[in-house]
This record gives C-alpha cells, structure tokens and sequence, in this order.
C-alpha cells in the first residue's frame, strides 16, 4: 500500500483546515489526547468532549468519528478506534458542525488476520498465499471479483495466477478456474472459496445471500416470463454519440403474450432539453451541447428509457490515462481497472460491502483531465455504517446510497481533494426501492450531493432520475465525496419538472488553463458575460448575444480582449441577463 501522506506541509494545512470549522461562538469540540502512533489490529479508547455556549461540557453528546484515509481503521459503538491498515492519515469527530482532528499513524506491516505475532510469522508461515478479502459476500447470480497474492519470504505481495474452486460445489463456480478471478453464486449459503498456487492454498469464506429487492425482482421476472406478459422496448438501447451526431431515429415495440401492438402510439420524452430534442415520432435531434440524457417511451401504464451520453470529440486529443483502485474499509485493494479518456467505467463484480454500487457507471470525457491519474473508490464510512454479521450496508443522516473518490495524479505523491474536471464527469448511482419505502421518499424527490465538512452541497449540474431502472445520474464537476439523499426538486423520465433557474457556474475554480462557465435561463434572454479584475477594468468580453431557455456553457481561456494571456489573480465573472447584473462570481487564475 502506497503512503500518501508523507508530506508534512500537507498534514500541517489538512489539520488546518481540518480545525477551522470550529463554531464561531463559545462551542467547542475537543479530542482527548494528543496525535496517536498504533499498530495494526490495536484497540485504542478514543474520546472527545463537546462543550456548548454556555461554556457547559455536554456528557452525552452522541460524536461520530471515521479515519481518513478511512482504511486506516474505525471507531465501534464502544468508543474504541481498531486499527486496519498502516499508513498514515487523520482520526476526526464530529458533533454538528464542529469537528476536531488529531493526526494518525498506524505503524506496518499490513494487518494479518491470525494471531500469531509478525515476528514468528515471517519465520513459521511465508512464503504463502493471502485471499482478498477474507470473507466474500455475494448476493445470488452476482458476480464478484476475488483477488489472490502470493506473499514471499521477504513478504513481498505478488500478483500471480491461481487455481480457484468452491466448497461446496453447489453453491456457485469459476467460468474459467485457471484464469478467471469473477465467481458467481447460484444458491443461498456458506462455504469457502480456495486460491491454490502450486503446494501452497489460502481460503476465505463466503456467503450467498438473497436480499428481498432480488426475491422480489426474480418473483416477478418468473410471472412475466410463465405468463408471457407484457413489455415495451426501445430501439436503439444505450448510446455514446459525439455532439456532431446526426438525427436519431428512435423506435419502440410494446407487445402482449409475444404479439406486437401495430397501432401502439406512444409518448416521447427527454430528460435534459439543452442537450436533445425528440419528436413525437421519435425523431431525436442533438443541440450541440455534451452531457447525459434520458429517452424516455411511454405506452398506457408502461414506461421504458435508455440511456443518451453525448460528448465532444474534439476537446484536448491528448488522452489521458485513469487508474481505477477500488478499496475495501479493512484497506485491501481490488485489482485495478485501467481505461482512457473517453471511456465508461462501469462500476460491477464488487463484493460487499462495495456491491451496493454494483451496476453504476462513470464516463470520463475527452478533456475532463490534462494528466494521468489514479482514483481510489470507498464507501464513505464518515456516512455509512458496514456489519460483518450483515449483508446491507447501512448509511446514516437520511443518504441513501454514497460513494467516495480520492485521486492521485500520477505524478504527485499526494491526494487532490476535492479534484476538480475540466469537464463534467459522468455518474450513475442505484438506489434501492424498499430504500425509499422505508423512509416515505419518491425516487422523484432524489437529488445527488457533494458530502462537504461544513454539509451537504447540491450539485449544480443537471440530474435525472430514472425509475424504470432505479439509477439517478448526475454531472459532478469534481472529485470528493458524493452521496444521494433526498432534495427539494429533480428532473424525472417520469414527471419532467423545470429546473429552478441557475445563473452562473463555473468549473473548474480556480483554474489553470481555461474554466467553463455555465448558465440556466428559464427563457429566451439577452445575455452579456464579462470578466473584470479587482480594479474595475474589463478583461474580456465572452458573450453578447440572445440565448434561448435552457442550459449553455462558455469557456474563458484566461486571455484578454488583445488575446494576451492574463495574470495569475482573481477576477470577476458578471453575468447580466436583458441589460441588468443578476449575478457575480469570484474566478481565480493560477499560472
């Protein structure tokens, strides 16, 4: 495991700003203790006092408290933090809006899960082989991903192949023993799972379990498939286009015990009008703007609707490559998926408690990065509360579902957060229904959040929802970490409900080499897009002229009217809609 925290400028600013949040009045929150130096799989008391404004210590105040990097270990229902992984990071609580930090190490090597201290076990029990994780959790006709490393004398991990197997048998196979790392689960139960390299083998256990969504599903995927019932389709399915994409002809079929409906006349939709438009017949046409949109059908009481990702090929032709590490909360990495820019990554094959975003997707469009970089993908335990006796992951302050992304360029030994996009990046994130039931949320009211330390920040971009397959997607212009939960408003394939105008974004900010600036208009307005500095002279004149309702977006390249490059600073973005100011945003410039 690489150590990104070895700068100690960068400990010394996170633990700044880490304690800044602190109340502007007389509350205070307080660790106990000053920085702590453990090792793994060491169970150490933690404490905080929280002291309100009256100066009054609160006994009883219920604190929260995570590791960051989260790997580093959790703190129980107990008060006590257990120690996982070794590197080095910050132990935090929170109570409200306060928070404390102290800084965390937490001494090597990697954490072993038998008994037996390091020191003998170099000598009795390497060289060996070590399953990741050791306890696999997969729900029936899932696949998940096992990873094996053969650890040498030395204690060295290598990644190597292996031969897989099941006991028993019937609870699941391996397509492909000798080369294939995915096992998929037939039936309910436990057994265990076996890597072997030669003399040497390691074993882990597994659990199939059926959740009551899948129960249900298959119940009622078996009624359609005896009944032979009803179903509507949309041709072509999903698709990727660039913006340059001619008109699209979209169909679809809804038929009856096999026996299609020829005068079937259904009702198109969109769900984002500033990147297509579609016609009653179907007949889509592209705006020019890059982003994602739902095609939506509708016939009688059914609905279907496939996905639109419209992106703009000739934006920064130097493709860069993502490095995608997904990360266990014990701190173990699943193997890595390498891709480019302007790919998908489709999020599947995790085991718990990572399989909560099983079947969610990422598009990473040409120009959203000007490096290469590697992201690390967590389940946001600061939100979330992982059992090992249980299948579910449980989050807390009313999210819904949550994940977390740390990214790494690959030049820097340091992790950027958040790291802003030059680009929207792409999401899509499943939400479960009995979910919503439970706490009396419509999938409509769903809305995706920046998990910020101060709270929960809406995303400015566009986000739908879609309740034929239970996914909401959102643009996010930067990385950090990202939770859905429910909102005020959102866009749905089911009911489109005007978003509430929003004059002026900007990302990324600051910036280097040029930003994009984003505007809403519920209506077809003059609009004029300045940029000033702090002297009051004017930089650069973007746009003068009438838009038509909906979402547009701008690029300033950091030059002046002369077309020189500005100075690094700070400058204002005026944007005046029908010839008065409705708003002003800060933009700073770092050469």
């Amino acid at each position: 495991m690489k150590k990104f925290y070895t700068n100690s400028k960068l400990l010394l600013l996170l633990t700044a700003l880490l304690t800044s949040f602190a109340a502007t009045s007389q509350e205070s929150l307080e660790i106990i203790g000053g920085d702590l130096t453990l090792n793994p799989d060491t169970m150490y008391a933690v404490s905080a006092v929280y002291t309100d404004s009256t100066g009054t210590p609160i006994d009883d105040a219920k604190i929260k408290w995570n590791t960051e990097p989260g790997y580093l270990g959790k703190v129980d229902k107990n008060g006590y933090l257990i120690t996982n992984h070794s590197g080095e990071g910050f132990l935090i609580a929170k109570y409200k809006e306060l928070r404390d930090s102290v800084l965390l190490k937490v001494n090597g090597p990697v954490k072993d899960d038998d008994d037996e201290d390091d020191e003998n076990e170099m000598e009795d029990v390497y060289p060996k082989i070590k399953i990741v994780p050791d306890h696999i959790k997969v729900e029936v006709s899932d696949s998940v991903e096992l990873r094996a490393f053969y650890i040498d004398s030395t204690g060295t991990k290598i990644d190597t192949s292996f031969v897989w197997s099941i006991e028993p048998e019937e609870l699941g196979l391996f397509p492909d023993p000798e080369a294939s790392m995915f096992y998929t689960g037939n039936t309910t139960g436990k057994g265990i799972v076996i890597a072997m390299l030669g003399d040497l083998a390691d074993t882990a256990k597994v659990t199939i379990y059926e959740s009551k969504a899948k129960k249900e599903k298959k119940e009622k995927h078996e009624q359609v498939k005896n009944n032979r019932g009803k179903q509507l389709m949309i041709e072509p399915g999903d698709m990727v286009v660039y913006t340059e994409h001619e008109a699209i002809q979209y169909a679809a079929d809804y038929k009856t015990n096999g026996t299609k409906h020829q005068d079937a006349v259904f009702l198109w939709s969109v769900s984002d009008t500033s990147v297509a438009a579609i016609s009653n017949e179907g007949l889509l046409t592209l705006s020019g703007e890059t982003g994602m949109t739902l095609v939506h059908a509708e016939y009688s009481n059914f609905k279907a609707s496939v996905e639109l990702l419209v992106v703009d090929s000739t934006v920064d032709m130097e493709v860069n490559t993502i490095s995608m590490r997904r990360v266990l909360p014990d701190g173990q990495e699943l193997k890595a998926k390498t891709f480019k820019e302007g790919e998908s990554y489709k999020i599947g094959g995790l085991p718990y408690p990572l399989n909560i975003l099983n079947a969610g997707m990422l598009h990473f469009p040409f120009g959203c990065i000007d490096e290469d970089i590697e992201i690390f993908m967590f389940i946001p335990e600061e939100y979330a509360e992982v059992s090992d006796s249980s299948t579910q992951v449980t989050f807390t302050d009313e999210v819904i579902t949550g994940v977390k992304f740390s990214v790494k360029p690959v030049a820097s030994d340091t992790i950027v957060e958040p790291y802003f996009f030059n680009v929207p990046v792409n999401l899509s994130l499943v939400f479960k229904h009995d979910l919503l039931d439970s706490l009396g949320v419509t999938p409509e009211e769903l809305d995706v959040f920046f998990a910020e330390n101060t709270g929960f920040e809406e995303i400015d971009e566009h986000v739908a929802v879609d309740t034929v397959r239970n996914k909401i997607y959102a643009n996010i212009i930067h990385f950090s970490t990202i939770v859905v939960k429910q909102g005020n408003a959102v866009t749905s394939v089911e009911d489109i409900v005007p978003i509430p105008e929003a004059d002026l974004t900007i990302y990324p900010n600051p910036f280097s080499s040029s930003a994009t600036i984003q505007f809403m208009i519920s209506d077809a307005s003059d609009i004029q897009i300045e940029i000033y500095n702090l002297f009051g002279q004017r930089v650069q004149l973007l746009s003068e002229r009438k838009y038509n309702k909906g979402v547009h977006r701008i690029k300033w390249s950091g030059d002046d009217m002369n077309g020189a490059p500005a100075t690094s600073g700070v400058y204002l973005c005026r944007f005046i809609k029908d010839g008065k100011v409705s708003q002003v945003k800060k933009m700073v410039l770092k050469r």
